[in-house]
């Protein structure tokens, strides 16, 4: 793992939810060797549901968000016997800033597109991700 700033992670198998917290800020909106670190994790493969809670994070930039869509969802995808369902949990003002960002918004859109081998949906209610992730 990274450092002493890697992410809390746990499966629930009372949700059938594999959770990951980053509890820090970090200079990086997405650190690559703790997402790297995370598909070598147990707990990882346990489930297709999975909750990113990024809250404490800085906000993802286009270059972020193009690595995780084009290359660590599809790795993270292929680990798991059915659809990765991805939840990501961010604050209100990041949830904000992703809706407005041309940018980052662009690097987003083909992992919302038909035929990919997860489903990946952004919340800043911790309720309305678990709920979907359950649907």
């Amino acid at each position: 793992m990274s450092d002493s700033a890697f992410p809390d992670y746990a499966y629930r198998p009372d949700l059938d939810v594999f959770t990951v917290r980053w509890p820090t800020h970090e200079l990086m909106a997405t650190a690559r060797p703790d997402y790297e670190a995370l598909l070598l994790l147990p707990e990882a493969r346990r489930t297709t549901r999975w909750l990113f809670d990024v809250r404490r994070r800085p906000y993802t930039d286009a270059i972020s968000a193009r690595w995780v869509i084009t290359d660590w969802l599809p790795r993270a995808a292929a680990l798991l016997p059915a659809p990765l369902r991805l939840a990501y949990l961010v604050a209100p003002s990041r949830a904000e800033e992703l809706a407005t960002d041309t940018a980052v918004a662009a690097e987003m859109r083909p992992a919302t597109l038909p035929g990919q081998p997860y489903l990946l949906q952004a919340f800043a209610d911790e309720g309305a991700a678990v709920r979907w992730l359950l649907a």
